[in-house]
């Protein structure tokens, strides 16, 4: 079950301004702070012993640049009001979730120098950051954030042997031809992946009726499109899958006796509503039923908890935090000490990226990257287990099926 704690007020007026105001003039230096230290790993668990060669022997000041589309362009911080400051909202809470990462990391000692860019969310900016030695002389580059600010960087960026991450974009490495990218957001196909793996590892072939409703738009089918082929190899071909284009005249291609396994490849709500309604009268009239959905549902916020339970649906997802671990809760109340503000998504993932890498930094040095592969980090929001890809970087290769339970969504 997820316990929300009570929402606190988002950054006042004032605080955005002032944290806006320093950006603009100076780079963030990671201090040692006196608050009590997040209870998370500094570093991954090992499963190798490192080698004594990789491990720096003494506590080394190490730059990291931070790429994140603040758009400090387009606010005049004299007659800005809180409409104009919140399209930095999604820069303020990474930054902030970054920062006190590296806080904590400097606690033991390690010291970081983080220097901020403003993206500015336009792609000339992002070529000319490309080509900065104030960008591309750090020890490592977090963002940006945007698929075709990645893009762009990557295009005009030559960061000899520097490691790129990118927190945010849900895309393979291979498709920005960046052999130093490292992609943290797992990908549609790896979600496609994921549910083929439950439903072969959980399901015999011959008890099972799979309906694929699939929408044709273009995000839909290639999610169909993943579905069925690693349904088909996995299964070696013994699942039958039967492929709709919505819900109408559904119960013909439901079996009477069989377990109906219903896969939704849509997160539009003009779509997805009317067909779990559907589902749901289907179940009540004696058909056995099961959903899977699509990942952008747990963000949904016009979903039936009741009807969905009754579906006994399941949907993957990157992004999941288990409000009961201390780590969680002392991270939001460390959070909302430094920054009198609730810690949103984007806060988690800068404190997740910061602490890993900032982590892997301190305890590899500039080797780091020999190690990504050798561990689980346990994330707040997500684990990280980097695998190297096929055509160059590396994937976060973890991520989560939640399905309901007392009417909220939980680890499967």
């Amino acid at each position: 079950m997820i316990l929300v704690p009570n929402h606190l007020r988002r950054l006042s007026g004032n605080n955005s301004l002032l944290i806006l105001s320093m950006l603009i003039f100076f780079s963030a230096c990671s201090r040692k702070v006196k608050t009590t230290q997040v209870p998370v790993s500094a570093a991954p668990a090992e499963t190798v012993k490192p080698k004594e060669a990789d491990i720096p022997k003494k506590p080394i000041e190490y730059s990291i640049a931070l790429l994140l589309p603040f758009e400090l362009n387009k606010i005049n911080l004299k007659t800005a009001v809180k409409k104009d400051i919140s399209r930095a909202d999604l820069a303020i809470d990474f930054y902030q979730g970054m920062k006190l990462a590296l806080d904590s990391l400097s606690e033991s000692g390690h010291n970081f120098n983080l220097h901020v860019f403003d993206t500015q969310n336009q792609e000339t900016r992002v070529v000319n950051l490309a080509m900065a030695n104030s960008v591309k002389s750090n020890d490592l580059i977090v963002g940006p954030v945007f698929p075709e600010e990645v893009k762009s960087f990557a295009d005009f960026a030559d960061l000899k042997g520097i490691q790129q991450v990118s927190p945010l974009a849900a895309s393979m490495p291979a498709g920005y031809k960046n052999q130093q990218l490292i992609m943290v957001n797992n990908t549609l196909e790896q979600h496609g992946k994921k549910i083929a793996e439950f439903i072969i590892r959980n399901y015999k072939a011959d008890l099972v009726n799979i309906v694929l409703l699939n929408t044709q738009k273009v995000e839909d089918a290639r999610f169909s499109t993943y579905l069925k082929r690693f349904i088909n190899e996995l299964g070696a071909n013994k699942f039958r899958i039967t492929e709709r284009p919505n819900a109408i005249g559904i119960e013909k291609y439901m079996h009477p006796v069989k377990n109906n396994l219903v896969l939704i490849t849509s997160s539009d709500r003009l779509f997805v509503v009317p067909t779990i309604d559907k589902l749901y009268k289907l179940k009540s009239d004696k058909y056995k039923i099961e959903l899977f959905g699509h990942p952008g549902w747990t963000k949904a916020d016009f979903l039936n908890q009741v009807k969905l339970q009754s579906l006994n649906t399941r949907v993957t997802t990157s992004y999941y935090i288990n409000y009961k671990l201390e780590n969680v809760k002392n991270f939001i109340s460390r959070y909302r000490r430094e920054f009198a503000s609730e810690p949103s998504e984007y806060s988690f993932k800068g404190f997740d990226v910061g602490f890993y890498f900032g982590g892997m930094l301190a305890r590899y040095g500039k080797n780091y990257t020999r190690h990504l592969t050798e561990a689980v980090y346990p994330g707040l929001h997500n684990n990280f287990r980097f695998r190297r890809d096929s055509e160059g970087g590396f994937k976060n290769t973890e991520l989560m099926l939640l399905g309901y339970r007392n009417f909220e969504l939980i680890m499967q």
